[in-house]
């Protein structure tokens, strides 16, 4: 067992981001269990299955984009952002990261990082940054403060982390120490903290959002656990304290009915390609434009594509790229089964002339048309992020 790290409220901004987004996960994992009958704030469970099944009624449309944001007020940035893609008949999730440093036009204060929208503006006006961003409509925000992380974790008793590496970091005046050693560790709240916060080596924020995904699975895997059952009505009294949604009971209710059977293959985690830089004596990162509109139009679609089988071919020579790409296609609901590694090409092409293979075509914008049998999508280097 490490040694327990300090509470500090900033180290777990991202942690009750990640909270947040299964706030809805953990009720409905609540409502299997016959103990949930003892919680009032469920009383009317049976409600919400009457809601869901009329999807449209309850929520106006079948797909949810929801931007969570981690904020704290006395800093005025919010330290994560993350647009979650919510498919209410498969159901899935998939949660997008935009690199909270990335750069870009706040609308009525210039260029600006992203994370200062909310502080100029409040959530509205981030979500009008992040989609103008994606082009994807945003349907709701979620603002999270960051004193309820660590008592999610360690309302669980903590939490099995397979630390990637080694970390060592003091910071006296924040008054932030991490010390973990690479391998399975059972984590404190704190030390979870602490594992997301780390952004001490070449990667950055990169590497924290990968930690960050990591442990919204983690905690997805913990929550299912049946010896977690009884600390439920605890967990989402935690959670839901800390959360301010434009969503409401009814629909979140209705939520956690859809999402009761959800499995962690059907949570999935892709961040922006990006890359990092500066502007002026400030370390930026800036997002690919080409890529957060693909994304945008393939995955925050409000209808489902047609369901033809897609082929991915990776003909880029980057296999980190295609897999945020499968990621994104399935996360759309695409019927993207498997993809092959081909040689170098330098042009993306859309195969096939069915009504997928158009769908696709205009999701991917301006892209080279072949014919074909099966549609297949064989991304090329030109489409390698700039």
């Amino acid at each position: 067992m490490m040694v327990p790290m300090q509470s500090n409220p900033a180290a777990a901004t991202r942690l009750i981001v990640v909270a947040a987004v299964l706030v809805v996960l953990a009720a409905a994992i609540f409502l299997r269990h016959p103990i949930s009958q003892a919680l009032g704030r469920f009383k009317d469970a049976g409600i919400a299955a009457k809601a869901t099944s009329d999807v449209s009624a309850t929520f106006g449309k079948h797909r949810l984009n929801v931007l969570v944001l981690g904020y704290q007020d006395d800093e005025g940035l919010s330290d994560a952002v993350v647009l979650a893609h919510l498919d209410l008949d498969r159901p899935t999730i998939t949660l997008v990261s935009v690199p909270r440093d990335t750069w870009v036009h706040i609308p009525g204060h210039g260029h600006n990082k992203i994370n200062a929208a909310i502080g100029l503006g409040g959530p509205q006006l981030t979500a009008k940054v992040v989609s103008a961003l994606t082009g994807a409509p945003i349907d709701a925000t979620m603002v999270v403060q960051p004193e309820g992380a660590k008592q999610l974790v360690d309302a669980i008793g903590g939490l099995n982390v397979n630390v990637e590496k080694d970390m060592d970091y003091d910071d006296n005046y924040g008054n932030l120490h991490i010390h973990l050693k690479k391998g399975e560790h059972y984590l404190t709240g704190g030390q979870v903290a602490g594992y997301i916060r780390f952004r001490h080596d070449p990667e950055g924020d990169y590497g924290r959002m990968r930690r960050q995904q990591q442990v919204a699975r983690d905690l997805l895997h913990a929550l299912g656990q049946p010896s977690n059952w009884s600390k439920l009505p605890r967990l989402i009294t935690l959670a839901r304290s800390d959360v301010k949604t434009q969503l409401t009971d009814q629909q979140l209710q209705a939520l956690a009915e859809l999402y009761r059977s959800v499995q962690p293959d059907d949570v999935r985690a892709l961040t922006l390609p990006s890359h990092t830089g500066s502007v002026g004596d400030a370390s930026v990162v800036f997002v690919d434009d080409r890529w957060a509109k693909i994304i945008g139009r393939v995955l925050f679609a409000p209808s489902a594509p047609s369901q033809d089988t897609v082929l991915v071919a990776n003909a880029t020579g980057d296999d980190g790229l295609i897999k945020t790409v499968i990621g994104a296609l399935r996360g759309g609901g695409w019927n993207v089964q498997t993809f092959v590694t081909q040689r170098v090409a330098d042009t993306t092409e859309v195969i096939g002339s069915s009504a997928t293979a158009n769908d696709l075509a205009r999701a991917m914008g301006p892209v080279k048309r072949g014919a074909g049998k099966d549609t297949v999508l064989r991304v090329g280097s030109d489409l390698l992020p700039n």
